[in-house]
């Protein structure tokens, strides 16, 4: 299994909610108010009166399937709206039974 963990700008919410429901993704944790900068480039989303941005934070674990078509659909969303900024991770988990 795999952890996908998908940090945006809030006004990408509806982007990212298609992409995981078109990805059969229904189990997810949603973290909102989320604030934080790139490491390359972008400008800090703080949700301050300089840096009035915020994010928004999922994190999903899925079958490797799955979570190829989530980076590619960031990846996707990312290319036609990087000036917002959008960034997924992805690492192996183990689940407890």
């Amino acid at each position: 299994m795999k952890a996908i963990f998908i940090v945006y700008n809030q006004a990408l919410t509806e982007r990212v909610e298609h992409l995981l429901d078109r990805t059969g993704t229904r189990g997810f944790t949603q973290w909102q108010d989320v604030m934080g900068r790139g490491t390359e480039t972008g400008e800090p989303h703080m949700g301050t009166h300089t840096w009035p941005a915020l994010n928004t934070a999922i994190l999903a674990v899925v079958e490797q399937e799955k979570a190829d078509k989530l980076l590619r659909g960031v990846k996707k969303i990312n290319e036609t709206a990087e000036a917002q900024g959008i960034r997924a991770f992805q690492w192996s988990v183990e689940i407890s039974e």
